[in-house]
């Protein structure tokens, strides 16, 4: 008997070339994951998968394996949201600034579609919009990366988001406005690099002085969880830690340079509209 259910998960891996993103997308563990991974290949006698630092890559016989069950998972899954009152979208976004600033939105959503199943992506926005590109993805929600043009892909903006540099504020020493000088003996934890918050960061210090920062990329729920016991500083997103900021666990850093406000918004693919899409866009741009 064919396990259908070893190719999807074959398929997501090959996907994502990655066994956590692909975990994250299938909402079961890495190590679930590299079982069913090697029971296919034990099945097949073969390996499919070469394995790198980065992650996995298809080996020439898992590409043909690849080419050869992709159509068919694609129209079983047609099927099964034919026939089934369950529809799915496909969301891309930073979870941590999604919930905080959109999750009454999702929240309403859900109690007037209850039959619509959002899965979310967590990886970065680069990886997010190339699968928006290919529909893999329905819609990315995402700060605006303003080198990024494709004329497939429509950006609607909801807000600007403000970027800030915090301090526990039981360590907090400074007053006033502050330059890059006074961070010298600071790490600055901030997002991966490839985000857009770290890239306005150093957009706005990147000519104003010659002095060389300190920083460790983590990600958010790390950050704010280091920072209650440290002294060092936090590049975030104003609006994802307005309880933290509003309960005083930390304070904002008035600095002596400017960290320009960044669009925040909704990516969609212009080929890819559908009722529940549609709806739920709609919902997004309450605020």
């Amino acid at each position: 008997m064919v396990n259908l259910e070893l190719y999807k998960i074959f398929k997501i891996v090959a996907d994502e070339e990655n066994i956590t993103k692909a975990s994250e997308k299938l909402n079961i563990s890495q190590p679930a994951v590299t079982k069913h991974i090697q029971n296919l290949e034990s099945q097949l006698n073969s390996k499919l998968f070469d394995r790198n630092s980065k992650g996995l890559k298809l080996n020439e016989l898992g590409r043909k394996v690849y080419d050869e069950i992709s159509v068919p998972i694609k129209v079983l899954e047609n099927i099964e949201l034919m026939y089934t009152n369950i529809k799915n979208i496909n969301l891309g976004t930073h979870v941590t600034v999604f919930n905080k600033i959109l999750g009454r939105n999702l929240s309403e959503y859900y109690k007037k579609y209850p039959d619509v199943v959002i899965n979310i992506d967590r990886s970065d926005l680069t990886e997010q919009l190339v699968k928006l590109e290919k529909q893999q993805l329905d819609i990315v929600v995402a700060k605006k990366d303003n080198n990024y043009t494709n004329d497939k892909i429509q950006f609607i903006k909801l807000m600007d988001l403000q970027d800030i540099l915090v301090v526990n504020s039981k360590y907090n020493e400074f007053s006033g406005k502050v330059s890059l000088e006074d961070f010298k003996d600071k790490i600055i934890y901030m997002p991966r690099k490839s985000s857009i918050t770290t890239k306005n960061f150093f957009e706005a210090i990147k000519n104003i002085s010659n002095h060389s920062i300190h920083y460790n990329c983590i990600n958010y729920k790390t950050m704010l969880e280091i920072l209650k016991y440290d002294s060092n500083i936090g590049l975030v997103t104003k609006e994802a830690v307005l309880d933290e900021l509003n309960s005083k666990e930390i304070v904002q850093i008035e600095t002596s340079f400017e960290i320009k406000p960044i669009e925040y918004g909704i990516y969609i693919n212009t080929k890819n509209r559908f009722k529940e899409l549609s709806n739920f866009v709609e919902e997004l741009k309450i605020i």
